[in-house]
């Protein structure tokens, strides 16, 4: 083996991996360690002292840095995260669990530590997109320590050096990867007014409701008389949009009926610590980021051992059938609470919790059928109605996806729209390609303007 002579005095930190690997990150600009960029927020809270209406923060997602939070009741010390910290998992980081904060006051447990991003020598975005750089990430994973209690702590990270052009210059790196990702935005949106002229087309076929009927009118009195014995749910808001629905009904051109008098059974998924390496004896997980445009994406999985998901009676209890619908009860956005695919592998998948798992009478109804019903406003306004919010997550629970009804003409004509549907959507899917390319593109335009 050839070691490189390597002088004392440069070893801050005593990990043999980082002495031993030789690989240095170069660039046209000027390499700056982190410790001159970030300084550790050290403002830990007691639990006693976390305000009632604070956001907690959940996880944060691997591949883009999102921030999913969780409602609950405090137990232990918080580390605080404040407006434009980048926070980061002492566990993650190498695999992108980092994000800068956008909320304001977040709270994450200790095993997160927020830092304080030095705005005279970097913008928190160029940091971000620069930490997610695949050239950096790839070099930090390479000499993190390994070890299953390895702890991507300060005195870790400290010592990384990035690209840090003059502030103008970062600006204008910016300007160009943003001129990108608004190509990929017109894309999308051209997809999603091809589907959405598709879905009204295919809904024209069972209802005969005008796109203004669902605006839900608004009442000039402060006061309405609501019957005590025809309120569903106590709740001012769902009180308030509950009439619209009526609307909906009324418009269906064949008899309807709710999703659980279709079912003939519903099952929860999984809450199962899953892992992002697949060994031996495991199988997949699908969750609800692989739930995408109604269909489901089979990139990004997680996996967990396959014993998680048999029971003694029923071995095959969260075992995923071809024909499975899969509905997300929970999400952070208001608009894919409720979105739905149907699973139709062969292989064994399992789902997790946030996924409700559906099984139809297919002599009355197709899945795939009920399917494009929920891609259409006539379920996304019921969905309006009645999902709730709570912890930063939008929430349905399974009365009232049972109760979300829908027009079932004949088994024919629902093999009729079915097939309309996969005859013309993949015009959206042409627009949402392009979409892909131009935020790839936007990636990788950025990290070869800043690394060598």
């Amino acid at each position: 083996m050839i070691l490189t002579p390597k002088k004392l005095s440069l070893f801050k930190d005593w990990n043999i991996d980082m002495i031993l690997y030789t690989k240095e990150l170069h660039s046209k600009y000027p390499m700056l360690p982190l410790e001159k960029i970030i300084k550790p927020r050290k403002e830990k809270t007691k639990a006693k002292d976390v305000p009632k209406d604070r956001q907690v923060v959940n996880k944060i997602r691997f591949i883009d840095g999102h921030i999913f939070f969780k409602d609950r009741i405090i137990k232990n010390d918080m580390n605080k995260s404040c407006i434009n910290d980048l926070l980061v998992s002492n566990i993650n980081f190498e695999k992108g669990a980092f994000a800068v904060n956008a909320w304001g006051d977040l709270y994450a447990s200790t095993d997160y530590t927020s830092y304080i991003i030095d705005t005279t020598v970097t913008k928190p975005e160029y940091l971000f997109l620069s930490l997610r750089c695949r050239t950096f990430m790839e070099y930090v994973a390479s000499v993190k320590p390994k070890g299953m209690k390895t702890r991507a702590r300060y005195e870790f990270i400290k010592n990384f050096e990035i690209p840090v052009p003059p502030l103008a210059e970062q600006e204008t790196i910016l300007k160009t990867y943003h001129e990108m990702l608004d190509e990929a935005e017109k894309n999308i949106q051209s997809g999603d007014d091809f589907g959405a002229n598709l879905l009204y087309d295919i809904q024209s076929k069972v209802s005969n409701i005008k796109h203004e009927t669902y605006n839900i009118q608004k009442d000039n009195s402060i006061m309405r008389i609501i019957s005590f014995t025809s309120t569903r749910r106590w709740e001012v808001d769902y009180i308030l949009k509950e009439g619209c629905l009526e609307n909906i009904y009324n418009s269906f051109m064949y008899d309807n009926y709710c999703i659980k008098d279709l079912q003939k059974e519903s099952l929860f998924g999984l809450s199962v610590k899953a892992s992002t390496e697949m060994k031996k004896g495991m199988i997949p997980i699908l969750r609800m980021s692989n739930v995408v445009n109604g269909e489901i994406d089979f990139s990004e999985l997680k996996y967990l051992p396959k014993q998680c998901v048999v029971t003694a009676n029923d071995p095959d209890k969260w075992i995923l059938k071809p024909g499975d619908f899969l509905v997300t009860r929970t999400n952070g956005s208001k608009d894919l609470v409720g979105k739905a695919a149907v699973f139709n592998s062969n292989e064994i998948y399992t789902y997790a919790s946030y996924l409700i798992r559906y099984r139809f009478d297919t002599t009355r109804v197709l899945p795939e059928y009920v399917n494009i019903m929920f891609m259409t406003p006539l379920v996304r306004k019921q969905i309006a109605v009645m999902r709730r919010q709570g912890g930063g997550q939008y929430n349905l629970n399974s009365d009232e996806i049972g109760a979300i009804r829908i027009p079932v003409p004949s088994i024919s004509i629902q093999k009729e729209i079915i097939k309309k549907y996969n005859n013309t959507k993949g015009g959206a899917n042409v627009y949402y390609e392009k979409a892909q390319k131009y935020k790839e593109d936007a990636q990788i335009n950025f990290e070869s303007e800043i690394f060598v």
